[in-house]
């Protein structure tokens, strides 16, 4: 249950903000979290600073810092969504096209979707992106024969490396179709491993090059990268632990499950400078990821978009509504970054734990977002 605090109370200077901000993220560590990151970039309030606690490797004690880099979980579906969209700008594919158009039907043969198989010539691309063609989510749905999901497999078999093939197989093998009316909201991890098909359709080139090639190099993502494919780049710190259900899994191959729906370790410095990017029209405009909403379909206030998630603050706390709407995306090992339009400002972090899975909006909503509704504006010239 989430619980909050009216947004009031006296004005704060940018220095007393920052110490607020920098407080309620050390309160995380070591009680809530091991390790906890965030970068909040608010030009407006006169705040562009970065913040860490915690260690990122317990074992050998490392201090997690502002350079350390990090598992992002689903927040790696804005990338895919981004390169998706720059495609679709170029008019090299539709978003009205059924999926058919550009997967080979044998890479979908099978997959557990209502109508069977012939029900992928009504499914968009679009739908992909927004969650609504129906299949289920191998990461946290019940399987229809009581196998374990996905989630659980990377705790129990740490050292197994997995293919994109080997998740939409485990879905064949295992899974139903998602309950609810076809075209409806179903968050599935599935639909994302079928854009990762469709840019290497259209491209003709493995989905993660795309992504490079149209999003991470042009936007001089330095310290970004598909951790299943590719080497860390030259000079970067190992990534912090991340913890499932209390186990580290630092180093295990498992993680290798998080395809073109993740699968990617950044920094809070590369998402702060993604998250402007997109504000700024580059690879393509963030109002193009957040459109045809689903509203409250991850919580009451919780929207999800053509690629984006949608936060606002009113709708899961009537006492928040004054508190600006958040778009951007969160991951499930507690990641976010989310673009706050009334204020102009980016909010990323990440705490590299399962258990905060949900509590890290919570978090932004009952910490962070009132801190800065009663900073004094004091705008800083340029961004750093």
């Amino acid at each position: 249950m989430m619980l909050f605090t009216l947004v009031t109370g006296c004005t704060l200077t940018r220095e007393d903000s920052e110490s607020r901000l920098n407080t309620a993220l050390a309160a995380l560590t070591p009680k809530e979290v091991h390790s906890a990151v965030m970068w909040v970039d608010a030009p407006r309030h006169g705040i562009q600073r970065g913040f860490a606690h915690g260690l990122a490797n317990v074992a050998l004690k490392q201090p997690m810092t502002v350079e350390t880099p990090f598992f992002s979980a689903s927040v790696g579906k804005l990338f895919v969504a981004a390169a998706i969209l720059q495609l679709v700008s170029e008019g090299r594919l539709s978003l009205s096209a059924p999926v058919t158009d550009y997967i080979p039907r044998a890479e979908l043969a099978g997959l557990p979707i209502k109508g069977g198989d012939s029900a992928f010539e009504k499914i968009s691309v679009a739908m992909l992106l927004a969650h609504r063609t129906g299949l289920p989510d191998y990461f946290s749905d019940v399987s229809r024969d009581g196998s374990p999901r996905l989630f659980d497999r990377i705790l129990t078999e740490p050292h197994r490396k997995w293919s994109r093939r080997d998740c939409l197989d485990y879905a064949r093998a295992h899974y139903s179709p998602a309950e609810g009316p076809q075209g409806g909201f179903h968050y599935s991890d599935t639909n994302y491993d079928l854009l990762g098909l469709v840019l290497e359709s259209v491209t003709k080139k493995p989905f993660h090059q795309v992504v490079r090639d149209r999003v991470i190099n042009p936007l001089g993502l330095k310290h970004t990268w598909y951790h299943a494919f590719e080497s860390a780049p030259s000079g970067a710190t190992a990534p912090a632990d991340i913890w499932i259900n209390g186990t580290n899994l630092r180093g295990a191959l498992s993680v290798s499950v998080d395809q073109a729906g993740g699968g990617l370790i950044t920094t809070v410095h590369d998402l702060r400078d993604f998250m402007r990017a997109l504000v700024s029209g580059r690879p393509v405009p963030l109002s193009q990821l957040e459109t045809d909403f689903t509203e409250n379909a991850v919580h009451a206030g919780i929207d999800v978009g053509r690629g984006a998630w949608r936060i606002r603050p009113g709708g899961v706390f009537f006492a928040l509504a004054a508190l600006p709407t958040l778009v951007g995306h969160s991951g499930a090992t507690g990641v976010w970054a989310y673009y706050a339009s009334e204020w102009d400002a980016v909010l990323v972090g990440a705490v590299s734990d399962s258990s905060w899975q949900e509590k890290h909006a919570e978090f932004l909503l009952r910490d962070i977002l009132p801190i800065l509704a009663r900073t004094s504006t004091r705008p800083l010239a340029v961004h750093k």
